[in-house]
């Protein structure tokens, strides 16, 4: 089996969760005896000149010729069985997706965001759920510039989108959806057909060697971007409620920032740690006796909750979108957005130590059996086994 990984990363300078699924995949992929061969370009090339639209021309960004030609080239020199899309927007474009599909070969693509519906890719604007944007109807993206706070650079996320959706649900692309909540939103919102979809979790590996026991430590850790659909303002309501002495590490940075800093101000208890070398995103893991999760928006799956769990470390968190799909009431604590009832299980995960450490081991359990390298590989492999016998046919043979 020969499989090509196309993807268009994310920018160096902001750390990327899609950026190390692919690469992750890639090395877990070679280990299990599937041919990895990756064509991909950077978005570092357009962060300098300022929004997106003052870089690229606006049909090259919607369907690029020049995309097209060199993943023609790439195509007919590797000779795949499958082609795996990851990202494609803004330099590659759905040209390519189609490039491969003229040549017979099964494409498949990892949902990783809401972007085929909605232009900023989550589904929230103004600290609230939004869905004012549809299938083939992105003016509401554009009006608000939900791309980089951009009406041109919506614009061509909008027209791209569209042009890649109708291109997958019309030529037979299998859509892998990161979590079973957004399998449901792809049939339901995005209008895909159920049998294109196939649930396929991200991986997360377990860390190598001893891990100290989550009841002996003390600090209660958040990790992720500090931005309103995270939950930021939620956690510091509910944390502000308890009574608990355990510390609140918040590792990240975003546009809340000082709100977390004005309350660390108030409380001591509040630690701000701001943006994180990954090795120290790792210490502060395993330096956790609880992770907390406060997402308000639907997330598509939460690679921070998965890590936690890999680590033995109970997750407390809202529930919302696929953070109640990885994280059920046995590894830690699902409690809807309102902030008494957050705040209460934050003091018990802070000072239970038997319901710490039991969470803690049946979260490394369902880590093992849903989210680690061998369980996800083996999925991944699968489902390229099905689209190549179903399809049929492939470049090698």
């Amino acid at each position: 089996m020969r499989a090509l990984l196309v993807h268009n990363r994310y920018s160096s300078r902001v750390p990327s969760g899609e950026n190390a699924v692919v690469d992750d995949e890639a090395r877990w992929l070679r280990a299990q005896g599937v041919e990895v061969a990756r064509h991909e370009v950077d978005n570092d090339s357009i962060v300098d000149p300022g929004p997106l639209a003052r870089a690229l021309d606006g049909l090259e960004a919607v369907w690029s010729l020049s995309a097209r030609r060199r993943a023609a080239r790439v195509l007919d020199e590797v000779r795949p069985d499958v082609v795996h899309v990851h990202n494609l927007f803004p330099l590659l474009t759905a040209s390519v997706a189609a490039a491969a599909l003229d040549r017979g070969l099964p494409v498949v693509w990892t949902v990783h965001n809401f972007r085929l519906r909605c232009v900023a890719g989550t589904h929230f604007r103004d600290g609230r759920p939004c869905h004012d944007c549809r299938p083939g109807w992105k003016a509401p993206g554009v009006a608000h510039r939900c791309y980089a706070g951009s009406t041109a650079a919506s614009a061509l996320v909008g027209a791209a989108t569209s042009v890649y959706g109708a291109l997958a649900r019309r030529r037979g692309v299998t859509a892998l959806p990161i979590s079973r909540v957004m399998a449901r939103w792809l049939v339901a919102a995005a209008g895909f057909p159920e049998a294109a979809v196939r649930v396929k979790y991200n991986g997360v590996a377990a860390p190598a060697g001893e891990v100290p026991p989550p009841e002996a430590q003390r600090d209660l850790v958040y990790v992720g971007r500090l931005a309103p659909e995270k939950g930021v303002g939620l956690l510091l309501d509910a944390f502000a409620r308890t009574r608990t002495s355990a510390r609140l590490v918040v590792v990240g940075g975003g546009p809340l920032e000082g709100a977390v800093r004005s309350a660390a101000v108030a409380d001591p208890r509040v630690v701000p740690v701001g943006q994180v070398a990954v090795d120290e995103v790792e210490r502060h893991l395993l330096g956790a006796r609880a992770l907390v999760m406060p997402s308000v928006w639907q997330e598509p799956f939460g690679r921070v909750a998965a890590e936690a769990l890999a680590r033995g470390r109970p997750v407390v968190t809202t529930g919302e979108g696929a953070a109640g799909e990885v994280v059920t009431p046995d590894v830690g604590w699902v409690t809807g957005t309102d902030p008494d009832a957050l705040a209460a299980a934050i003091e018990q995960a802070a000072d239970d130590d038997g319901a710490v450490a039991e969470r803690g081991r049946r979260g490394r359990e369902r880590h093992a059996r849903l989210f680690s390298p061998e369980a996800t590989t083996a999925a991944l492999v699968a489902i390229y086994e099905e689209v190549v016998t179903r399809r049929g046919t492939g470049a090698r043979r």
